[in-house]
């Protein structure tokens, strides 16, 4: 009878405290959904039934006239959802910022220790020496430098095009990786064009391709990586690590999580030692730069620049040929400057003059970006406390924001935000045509001193394959008659969720 009772007081005594910590903002005085036992507000995430964004997106959407809303995360975390323009300005490029500058993405140094060098993931001072190692690499004069390799990789991409059906990300991904292996290491990574089907599949393609896509342990990755560093740690755990039995059940069975596997950890070693000593690649750059570094420290800028230089901009490029193929008018807009600038350019639209005339297509490429944003939130954690306003207009009563909160910048949310953008899910490249997105309204490559060091080659790069590849093809949908793109819920970063079949045509130029 006794062990009965303990063990129902003990079930009573959690409920009681899941309960009470899901209340946490509500004792505060703030508005916002309480949060239910372990899954918080995330029960559509944890349940793969939304992604995060799309979480956030509804928090966004539902509490309209508060400057942020209290909500939590899984397990019951209290956080902070910013809704106000001055305040997200304020956090990211602000009075607040060097009181939240650390992004919350945790990976375990000693298993990822090339990942710890991410400028993004870093955190404390190491992310402000990493970051100003890459800046310097994307200055206009370098990224005019890069464009050979741009040109090259475009030119294979011309040659492997064919009128029919085709799967835009893969597509977009082979140009992207034969573009960022040749930049990084001035290697060609054999992943267009040219390729007899006796040689052995490209490596970068093999092991990189699908290295961000939807697979079985995906949804468990972006919970250990984006919200809750608790998974993480219980990987890394001492008593895991010493217990051949947990250790197996939980490190190789239950969750083999690396945010870089060891296999591709150890193949950027090999690609670092083996580099040539002399050329126009980042790379090189690096090793020539203000900052003596050693082996590791390159491997692990060059695997900053690998991952977040190929993925990103290969789902952009996709989702924008999506968006074409799905508004046929903006699609015919964007023929017409391909056609202007090529009549003046002898139809080269490669050059550095032709693509700085090509303001539409990088309009449109903006425009896809707010639709479908590479990250669909940016997660920050407080390190240093500060208040907060009132959370209404009018109301007294400011919040002191308690070291190691949360707040969430809804990048998704504030994209589709009506009262920032009329009719916020249609595609209409003109918004962003002639004038830069004030505030913190465009989020696509974050702001501040943590936004994307690499945003001018990501848009070279894309913005180059959108001309290659449309200057003499349309592009619609595989079947007029398929659903609207999914997104799939399991993934940090924005992917597909049944891929994105489209269909080029041979277009007439009359």
């Amino acid at each position: 009878m006794l062990l009965p009772l303990c063990l129902s007081l003990l079930l009573v005594a959690t409920v009681v405290r899941l309960v009470w910590h899901g209340r946490h903002w509500r004792r505060l005085g703030l508005e916002g959904p309480c949060g239910w036992p372990l899954v918080g507000n995330m029960l559509n995430f944890a349940l793969a039934r939304q992604s995060y964004g799309e979480v956030y997106e509804w928090i966004y959407r539902t509490n309209p006239g508060l400057k942020y809303v209290g909500f939590y995360r899984l397990f019951n975390e209290p956080a902070l959802l910013v809704r106000d323009q001055d305040l997200l300005r304020q956090i990211l490029v602000g009075t607040n910022f060097a009181d939240c500058a650390d992004n919350v993405a945790y990976v375990d140094h000693r298993r990822d220790v090339l990942a710890s060098h991410n400028p993004f993931i870093a955190s404390g001072d190491r992310w402000r020496i990493f970051r100003a190692d890459l800046v310097a690499l994307f200055t206009p004069l370098r990224v005019r430098q890069m464009l050979p390799h741009v040109d090259t990789a475009c030119r294979l991409l011309r040659d492997q095009v064919s009128v029919g059906c085709f799967e835009a990300k893969e597509l977009a991904t082979r140009y992207t990786l034969q573009v960022i292996a040749s930049v990084v290491f001035g290697l060609d990574a054999h992943c267009l064009g040219g390729q007899q089907k006796s040689e052995q599949p490209s490596r970068w393609l093999e092991w990189l391709a699908p290295l961000f896509q939807p697979n079985g342990w995906s949804l468990l990755e972006t919970i250990a990586l984006l919200h809750s560093p608790r998974l993480g740690r219980l990987i890394g755990h001492r008593w895991v690590n010493q217990s051949p039995i947990f250790f197996f059940l939980i490190s190789k069975l239950l969750f083999p999580y690396r945010y870089v596997p060891l296999n591709l950890q150890h193949w950027f070693r090999e690609l670092v030692a083996a580099r040539r000593t002399s050329g126009n690649n980042l790379l090189q750059w690096l090793a020539e730069g203000k900052r003596s570094l050693g082996q590791e420290e390159l491997a692990g800028h060059a695997t900053t620049l690998l991952l977040e230089g190929y993925e990103t901009s290969a789902m952009l490029l996709a989702v924008t040929l999506y968006e074409l193929a799905i508004n046929q008018d903006v699609q015919g807009r964007l023929h017409l400057e391909l056609d202007g600038v090529g009549q003046g350019q002898d139809r080269d639209l490669l050059g550095q003059s032709a693509l700085g005339e090509l303001r539409y297509t990088e309009a449109a490429l903006l425009e896809a970006l707010r639709l479908h944003p590479a990250m669909q939130a940016l997660q920050k954690r407080c390190t240093k406390s500060f208040t907060l306003p009132p959370q209404k207009s009018g109301c007294n009563g400011k919040l002191k924001v308690d070291l190691g909160t949360v707040l969430v910048l809804p990048v998704q949310a504030i994209h589709l935000d009506p009262e920032l953008y009329p009719e916020p899910r249609q595609f209409r490249p003109e918004r962003f045509l002639n004038q830069a997105p004030v505030g913190c309204r465009f989020l696509g490559f974050g702001a501040g001193a943590r936004m994307c060091p690499g945003m001018r080659l990501g848009l070279l790069q894309t913005k180059a394959a959108l001309a290659t590849l449309l200057q003499d093809h349309c592009v619609h949908l595989a079947d007029q008659d398929q659903a609207r793109m999914e997104v799939s819920p399991l993934t940090f970063l924005t992917a597909s969720k049944r891929g994105i079949w489209l269909r080029l045509e041979r277009r007439s130029h009359q």
